[in-house]
């Protein structure tokens, strides 16, 4: 197994020969604008996308399987055109032990997404508030109107 970590600004265009030969994506991105195009990029190519995201005292980890016919992808829980607000850790913070379980847990997606052993987050969004110390999970369905995913064949 080889890890390829890419510290540097990638051209959309880019994502698709980069993406062929990997095995799974891992999101660690903190704008939509990147997580989008990675997200489109893993529809196409049909590659697992683990995504982790953390900001305040709020964290969020999700599998998007897509190499499976009913994965969600990450546009079907966080679409290109909604009207979310794209705020980033730069701006507003983050409680730094925060982003150690977000890469922790990612890395855990991502090897058991590898070797294949039990359940993935796949479907399901985890969420961590760390005032609380509070998981709770969300199912993720695929959104048969997604303007990314949904015509991706079966």
């Amino acid at each position: 197994m080889k890890i390829v970590p890419l510290q540097r600004r990638i051209a959309a265009e880019d994502l698709h020969s980069l993406l062929a030969d990997v095995d799974v994506v891992l999101d660690c991105s903190d704008n939509f604008a990147t997580r989008h195009a990675l997200n489109r990029a893993c529809v196409v190519g049909r590659k697992p996308l683990v995504s982790g995201a953390a900001i305040r005292f709020d964290a969020q980890v999700a599998v998007f399987d897509l190499r499976k016919a009913d994965a969600p992808c990450y546009a079907c829980l966080f679409p290109e055109d909604g009207e979310i607000e794209d705020v980033q850790c730069s701006t507003m913070g983050v409680f730094a032990p925060l982003t150690g379980v977000v890469g922790a847990l990612q890395a855990m997606e991502a090897a058991k997404l590898l070797v294949e052993a039990g359940q993935t987050l796949n479907g399901r969004l985890l969420l961590l508030d760390a005032k609380q110390s509070e998981w709770r999970t969300v199912r993720v369905k695929r959104d048969p109107a997604c303007a990314v995913c949904a015509l991706r064949a079966s």
